[in-house]
């Protein structure tokens, strides 16, 4: 079975240091597929603490859905 886990949901900041939620990143799972959608920073911090924990190396690919200065 598949799931969709939001690894963040706060915009992007002049500091990012200062934010109280982690910036914006949605984790895709399903049939074996794993795909990140527009991580932003702090991300791959986000990755190890969520249950279960999302290894970078098993990504089928990352998608960024537009131009991300931050």
């Amino acid at each position: 079975m598949g799931f969709v886990k939001f690894l963040g949901t706060a915009g992007a900041r002049f500091v990012v240091a200062r934010q109280l939620r982690f910036s914006a990143g949605t984790w895709l799972a399903l049939s074996g597929t794993q795909i990140l959608l527009d991580p932003g920073p702090g991300t791959l911090l986000r990755c190890r603490k969520v249950r279960p924990p999302l290894e970078p190396l098993e990504l089928s690919g990352i998608i960024l859905s537009h131009k991300h200065l931050d």
